[in-house]
Parts: C-alpha cells; sequence; structure tokens
C-alpha cells in the first residue's frame, strides 16, 4: 500500500494542472490587500499554503491557519514550511517576512468551533466530499468575517473514468462511489452549487478542476495513480470478490507497462459567507 503522506506530495503536479484559473483568478481579484486572517481545513502536508504563497494569490500580510487531524502530515507541513524560509518562535508559529503560519493537529470543526476568530478566507481543499455537505457547510461559513471568502478547489463530483476500458469498469466504480455516501457524497461539486445560496452564501465564481493523467507520466504521477487504486481496494475489500481482484490485476498491469489513463472530474467554488 501507498504511503498517504508520499501521495500527498505526488499529487501537487496534478493538483496545479487540475486547478480551475479562472476561479483562482476571481479568488486573487476579491482578496482585499491584508494583513488577512486565513484558515485551511484539511491542510494535509502543507501544500496550499505553499502554492498560494508561490502563485503570489496571497498578500504578504498574512495570519494563516492550517488544521489537519492527522499530526504526522503537520509535523510534515512544518518541515515543509521550515525548508521555505520559515522560522519558528517560540509560541510554536512559524513566520516568514510578514507571514505567520500556526500549524493545528485536530477535528476541524472542533477546532473552529472552539475560538472566537473569524477569517477573511476559508480555504477547503478536496475536503467537502469527505463530510456531510448539509452539515459542514454552515458550520465552515460560520467562521467567516463579514463578507468573507470560502475556497472550495477539488471537490469530487461523481466521476472516474479509467483507460481503457475495462469490463467490470462499472460494477467497481459503481461500488466505489456508493462507498463514498457513507461519510461524503459522490457528487458533492455539484450539489454545493445550490448549498451555498441555501446556506445564505453567494456564489462568485465555479469551474471543472479535473484530474487528468497519462502516460508517459513521472514517478511521482505513477505513486499517484498506484494510491488511487490502493483507495478503491481498500475501499471495496470484500465487496465485489473475484472480480475487484481481476478488475486491480488489469489495472495495475496498466499502470506497470505505462499504458493507463485517469480521469476524476471536480469542481472549483468560490464563494462569498
Amino acid at each position: 500500500m501507498s504511503d498517504f503522506r508520499e501521495y500527498l506530495r505526488a499529487k501537487r503536479a496534478v493538483d496545479d494542472r487540475a486547478l480551475n484559473r479562472r476561479v483562482l483568478e476571481e479568488l486573487r481579484g476579491e482578496l482585499p490587500e491584508g494583513p488577512l486572517d486565513v484558515v485551511e481545513v484539511g491542510a494535509g502536508i502543507g501544500t496550499g499554503i505553499v502554492r498560494l504563497l508561490e502563485w503570489e494569490v496571497l498578500p504578504e500580510a498574512v495570519s494563516y491557519t492550517a488544521i489537519d487531524r492527522r499530526p504526522g502530515n503537520v509535523s510534515a507541513a512544518r518541515e515543509r514550511l521550515l525548508d521555505r524560509g520559515f522560522v519558528e518562535g517560540d509560541d510554536g508559529r512559524l513566520r516568514r517576512d510578514e507571514t505567520t503560519v500556526s500549524l493545528v493537529a485536530g477535528d476541524a470543526f472542533d477546532v473552529l468551533g472552539e475560538g472566537n476568530e473569524e477569517y477573511d478566507l476559508l480555504v477547503a481543499q478536496a475536503f467537502l466530499d469527505l463530510v456531510e455537505l448539509d452539515d459542514a457547510l454552515p458550520a465552515l461559513l460560520a467562521s467567516l468575517s463579514p463578507g468573507g471568502l470560502a475556497y472550495f478547489p477539488i471537490t469530487f463530483d461523481g466521476e472516474t473514468i479509467f483507460e481503457p476500458a475495462h469490463p467490470l469498469d462499472d460494477p467497481v466504480l459503481e461500488a466505489y462511489h456508493r462507498d463514498m455516501e457513507r461519510e461524503g457524497s459522490s457528487e458533492t461539486g455539484r450539489r454545493l452549487l445550490s448549498a451555498i445560496p441555501a446556506a445564505g452564501g453567494e456564489i462568485l465564481a465555479a469551474g471543472s478542476s479535473d484530474w487528468v493523467v497519462y502516460p508517459p507520466y513521472p514517478d511521482d504521477e505513477r505513486l499517484f495513480l498506484a494510491h488511487v487504486l490502493d483507495t478503491i481496494e481498500g475501499a471495496l475489500a470484500g465487496d465485489l470478490g473475484d472480480g475487484l481482484e481481476e478488475w486491480l490485476a488489469a489495472r495495475r498491469g496498466q499502470l506497470e507497462r505505462g499504458e493507463l489513463v485517469y480521469v476524476a472530474h471536480q469542481l472549483d467554488v468560490l464563494c462569498r459567507g
């Protein structure tokens, strides 16, 4: 099985290609000059803040709170930021010029509920499809200051495609999508477009952000695809019996030979709370 943090590192390039530039430009244009208070939920190994700083989406004067429930991810994020010139202070926060980062290990909703802070921007990448949208969205929007922004990139929206086609694609992928319904939804992206207005928010921009991986792929994207297959195996273990084993063997063989193509349909959404 592939290592989750290695997967997060490997998917940086896949996400970079996928992110909808029009939505990102709208975010850049809507942000005030700063200083800003920003929170990211499901922050992983710090890829989000690194990207937003490197791509100059955020102004330099930023107080950024990054929350992830996995302590190992938080430690990896700290190392990533230290490698990029941040310095850790006595209070545990990381600083570089006018940017301050607080890394927090814990449940995002518990952490947001414990404080009285309001944020100018909330970032939740590949997050809302893992939780119950009707409960999560109002809680996240409630953490915003008046007129604050919420950015929901890489939100899965119900389509997984592998090529070349395999006779077992339909039962395997339908079961995979059904498994997502246990905690979240396989169609969160499209649901978000009606859920935001229902929760009192205003959609400012939305667009597709599909993952598209095809050969020849560098080693990190090979690792990314291996993790996707591992995830499907873990979700469906014991569900489809020999059929799943046959499908996985075929797909892993294609990956090894450099033949596998993968597409996942997702949406980026920007809104005002």
